[in-house]
This record gives structure tokens, sequence and C-alpha cells, in this order.
């Protein structure tokens, strides 16, 4: 049974769609899975994809759509009733169970080739281990979403003792809030690098955004730690890696998170890409206790 697989959504749901592709493919070895997507670099190299295409590529539908041949998915899993719902699953059990296969791979799945690696390390060189670093996420990087995104003061806290011994290394677009005393990145770095760089690392810092996914897909990965604004999305969004710690705010933050009227906003309970700029804690209220 082929399977066109079209995966609406930022590049953080593409990551996690290669575990889905991987558990289809456990399900039906003999099948040809062909991906398609905004963000074709994340299954470039993946033996388990026949084809990789954008959304703007032609004859997609006389090609694969419409031949009787392949099922076509096309379904957002956060419009599906079990995320709606708040079924304590995560995003890629839901997927699968949605596609009627079991959910065996339960990480993302990203394959990098060793030029790919060796140009990336000749463009980040350091004595120190190198901690990578995200700090915001979603299509607009330059406006915080209370949702998503830690208070700065707090991520300059958190990294200040980082700062002092490693290589901070702070992966960020022009319009990103700058963090201190940090290495600020923004030439020479396409998503593909930055994947890589996230994937590679000694160590990472981010939030609940793409970082979080290209992370898990390394087996090998040294200590993580990952921001969660919304408690809920730690368990339906994390991963259990023992090398991977995973922070809430203090439940005095959860709690008026929760009450606040913006937390059902909409049909997945809150628009992680365009929140309320009404965010329910106080500007001096500290969030996360280290």
């Amino acid at each position: 049974m082929n399977l066109v697989l079209h995966v609406q959504g930022g590049i953080g749901k593409c990551i996690m769609s290669t575990a889905v592709i991987r558990n289809w493919k456990l399900t039906y070895p003999e099948s040809e899975i062909v991906t398609v997507s905004g963000y074709p670099e994340v299954f470039l190299n993946n033996p388990d994809v026949f084809r990789n295409y954008s959304f703007q590529t032609p004859y997609l539908w006389r090609d694969y759509y419409s031949q009787e041949n392949w099922k076509v998915y096309a379904h957002d899993p956060y419009l599906t009733e079990p995320w709606i719902k708040g079924e304590r699953k995560h995003l890629i059990e839901i997927w699968s169970d949605e596609l009627g296969i079991d959910c065996i791979q339960k990480t993302p799945l990203l394959f990098f080739s060793s030029p790919e690696v060796d140009e990336m390390n000749q463009m980040i060189q350091t004595d120190r281990p190198l901690v990578v670093v995200q700090s915001s996420g979603g299509s607009n990087a330059g406006q915080r979403s209370w949702t998503r995104t830690p208070p700065k003061e707090e991520f300059d806290e958190f990294l200040k003792p980082l700062c002092e011994e490693k290589f901070v290394l702070h992966l960020a677009v022009p319009e990103t809030p700058t963090l201190k005393n940090v290495h600020q990145r923004i030439d020479n770095l396409d998503r593909r690098k930055a994947m890589l760089l996230i994937y590679g690392s000694d160590t990472v810092v981010g939030i609940d955004s793409f970082g979080l996914h290209a992370r898990a897909a390394n087996p090998y990965a040294g200590p993580s730690t990952f921001f969660f604004v919304l408690e809920e999305s730690r368990e339906r969004l994390g991963y259990c890696i023992p090398t991977m710690k995973l922070i809430v705010p203090r439940s005095e933050i959860q709690e008026a998170i929760k009450n606040h009227q913006d937390y059902f906003a909409n049909v997945f309970q809150y628009n992680i890409e365009s929140p309320s700029e009404n965010c329910p804690i106080s500007p001096t209220a500290r969030w996360f206790d280290f």
C-alpha cells in the first residue's frame, strides 16, 4: 500500500512525521512513500522516502494523488479528535493511529551525509564544548509567543553558567531578540544546517519548537534542556529520553494559564502560531524554577 503523506504546517511537524513514515514502512515494508510538504529538506537522505516534493511541484495530482494504488493522507493531526479532546498521547502516536498503524518508532529520524557533517565541522570551530540555543520559534521570531517562549531574562539566567565554560551559539535570525553573552549566528545557516547543528552539538537548550524534534532524532545526543510554557505539551510533544530534561512553569503559572480565556481559543486549545497578546501572567512574575 503506497502512501502520499501531505504534511501541512511547520518544520517541527515535518520532523515528527519521519517517525510516522517509519511506522508505515514497518507495517508495509514493500510500500513506497512520497512526501509533500513545505520543508522537503527534512526528508533528504531518508531511506523510507521514495520521493520527496515541495507543495509547488507540478503534476503531483496526475502522478500520485489521483492514482488508485496510492493512499493519500493530507489531514492535519492537530485537527483530529484525540488531539482536540486532549488525549494524553504524543502527536506521533495520534498520527500513526489515524493511519491505522502501530506506533513502534516514537522519535523522529533525520539522516545527514558525511559531506554535510564535514561542512558543519568546518563552519563551527571551537576549542570548548558547543552549546546550541534556540530561544524563539514560529513564523515571527521577533515576537514573543507566551504559549511557547520563556521570558528572555530567565533564558539569560539559565545560560549564564554555561557561557562561562562553554561556547554558546544562539540560533537566530536578524529579528530574534538577542541573548546575553552568547554568539549569535545568522549567516550561511539554512534550515538543513540548523537541524544538523542541533542534532549533533554537545548540548542543546531550547523551547517547544523544531529544535526539540531535531534533537530527539539523534539516539546518541548529549544533554539537552527544553522549556515548555504549556505543561500538557511536555507529554504530547516532548520525548522520554534520558539525556533530555523537560522543564515546565511553576504550578502557579500553569494554573493561571489554564484559567485564561484564550487557553481554549480554538479547535486545538490554543493557536500556538498567533496567540493573543493578552498574556495572563504578570510581567514581573517568575515562570520557571531551575
